[in-house]
């Protein structure tokens, strides 16, 4: 029987190993360092675990649901992200892949629901089909094997579509739980939880031969309740500038370009009506739609932010993309009409938001259907295939598709390190920082930002502890400080000299001009300066006269390189 299930869902097994292959390798040494964003969560998650509150000392966790957020906070925070790294982030030691992993985790859990979704709604063929290209889709790898808020919000709302698929009468309302978490997990998404209540709600209502209409009317009517409720929260509390996030007519682009417009141009009643808010608005808006649309975007350029040079999508996708939405126009034109929405509100997030340039992670809810069009593609050029070229079809499709991963692949894990990305710097910085320590010598960080400066270093070598909380709340992390043993300053241009016995150590944008001897923190891809470091006693005697070099995955597991091998990976002698 067991041989008979495993032959069953061979398919199935192999999509859950191989997502989970591709968010797992080497989950603690890549991505190399962990953004800002991901930081106030993953600190705070530390705190609350070990005191019951945030670092300051004011804020309880529980009063997250009533969108109250840590001091400094509120333009970066959602609410469910500090629940999901309470139980991995807080009794354990800080890393890198305990911050990552209960986000690897749900990324895994988005192939299954969208493998499971397109089951139900399609066929095992189409579901075997979207699961093995989700597993392999670039975005959600690069995506899972983060700590952003955009990966608890596609898992939640998915889970939520799939129960709402499944459900029977009262049963329905079951839904509300991952809807609930899915709004509270990303505060972008939170503009399209309405519109995706609707969508799913008639998609299974529908599916559903329109039974249950009551319910899904109820369901509706409980969650438009959930999101003004919100928009009370907001407008009677300080966290109302959230709202001045949407990109609407009365916007400050809008009316700067409007007056720049008007003032290079010649006067005229005509132009008043040519040019005005709406004119403008209308004519951003349309710009941002093409461009998140375009095939250029989605499947050469991707967001040279967050990808760095990768896209979205492999090139062949583009081809089953096409064909899938044929198919499904011909054959289930409801569905297409309701998937197709699923698809436009998700780039609602970006669209409505003052951020003009790319940022995918705003499309979050857009890219699940996407690839939903795909496996739909894929099931219809299989089945339409004669059967004598069936295997040879699916022969060159697997090949094109392993030359497209083993690609991506080398940019991910061989190229895309050496850029130092996000806090790359910070952490090789806070490396040599403990192997200083040790020297037991004055330590002097002169940066352009005291309090970012110290959460970094707090995080990567593991030094926020019940003891040391009480501390962190009482330093202005504005100016200078002192924390355990070294001191944290502002940058100074004034100082010319460096004192004796002591280590200075200059972040290169305080443009300090200190030329005395020093050895560097420098650049893994051209050598460039990061930091300098005078009076050094660590690493003077292992540097080398070279630009870094050699450079294998093995030594970004930093924290457990010893002194030789990090000073010869990562600091230059001059």
């Amino acid at each position: 029987m067991n041989l008979g299930l495993l032959k069953n869902h061979k398919i199935f097994i192999i999509v859950v190993l191989l997502a989970s292959l591709l968010r797992f390798l080497y989950l603690d040494k890549i991505p190399t360092a962990v953004g800002g964003d991901e930081l106030h969560y993953i600190l705070t998650a530390k705190s609350v675990f070990l005191t019951g509150y945030d670092t300051s000392g004011t804020w309880n966790p529980l009063s997250v649901f009533l969108f109250r957020y840590p001091p400094g906070e509120q333009l970066v925070a959602a609410e469910l992200p500090y629940f999901l790294h309470i139980p991995f982030s807080g009794p354990f030691s800080l890393s890198l892949f305990t911050a990552k992993l209960p986000f690897a985790l749900l990324s895994v859990g988005i192939v299954v629901l969208l493998y499971l979704i397109a089951k139900e709604l399609f066929g095992s063929l189409v579901g075997e089909a979207t699961g093995l290209v989700a597993a392999i889709n670039p975005w959600f790898i690069v995506l899972g094997r983060t700590a952003y808020e955009a990966t608890p919000s596609i898992f939640f709302y998915l889970l939520a579509l799939y129960m709402l698929l499944r459900a029977r009468k009262w049963t329905i309302f079951f839904c509300l739980v991952p809807l609930l978490l899915a709004f509270y997990s990303y505060i972008a998404t939170k503009l399209i939880f309405l519109p995706f209540v609707a969508i799913a709600s008639f998609l299974a209502y529908h599916k559903q031969n329109h039974k249950y209409r009551l319910h899904y009317v109820a369901l509706c009517l409980i969650s438009i309740g959930i999101v003004l409720a919100y928009i009370l929260v907001l407008k009677t509390s300080s966290n109302g500038s959230r709202l001045g996030e949407l990109f609407l007519p009365n916007s400050p682009t809008v009316i700067s370009q409007v007056n720049d417009t008007r003032k290079n141009a010649m006067q005229s009643p005509l132009l008043t009506l040519t040019v005005n808010k709406y004119t403008v608005y209308i004519q951003l808006i349309t710009g941002k739609l093409f461009r998140i649309f375009s095939p250029s975007y989605l499947f050469i350029e991707g967001d040279q932010i967050f990808l760095a040079g990768q896209s979205f999508f492999y090139g062949i996708d583009f081809i089953f993309m096409v064909v899938g939405g044929l198919a499904l126009y011909a054959k289930k034109r409801l569905y297409f009409i309701l998937l197709s929405l699923f698809v436009l509100f998700g780039s609602f997030p970006h669209l409505f938001h003052q951020t003009s340039g790319d940022y995918s992670l705003h499309l979050a809810l857009m890219f699940p259907f996407l690839t939903l069009f795909i496996g739909i593609g894929i099931s219809e050029l299989i089945n339409s295939v004669p059967k004598k070229f069936k295997n040879i079809g699916i022969a060159i499709c697997f090949l094109i598709y392993t030359a497209s991963v083993v690609i991506f692949l080398s940019k991910y894990f061989l190229q895309i390190p050496l850029y130092g990305k996000g806090d790359f710097p910070m952490r090789t910085l806070s490396r040599y920082l403990t192997l200083s320590k040790k020297q037991l010598l004055p330590i002097t960080l002169y940066s352009i930002v005291g309090g970012d400066t110290l959460e970094k270093y707090l995080f990567y070598t593991n030094d926020i502890t019940k003891n040391t909380i009480p501390i962190l709340k009482h330093l202005n992390t504005t100016r200078s400080f002192e924390f355990n043993g070294i001191q944290f300053a502002a940058c100074d241009t004034n100082i010319k000299t460096t004192p004796q016995n002591t280590v200075i150590i200059s972040d290169y944008r305080c443009n300090m001009h200190l030329e005395e001897p020093n050895i560097q923190l420098s650049r893994l891809d051209d050598g460039g300066t990061l930091y300098k470091i005078f009076n050094d006693t660590v690493c003077g005697s292992y540097a080398l006269k070279r630009y870094p070099g050699g450079i294998q995955i093995k030594d970004f597991n930093i924290e457990r390189l010893d002194e030789e091998r990090f000073c010869q990976t990562y600091i230059t002698r001059y």
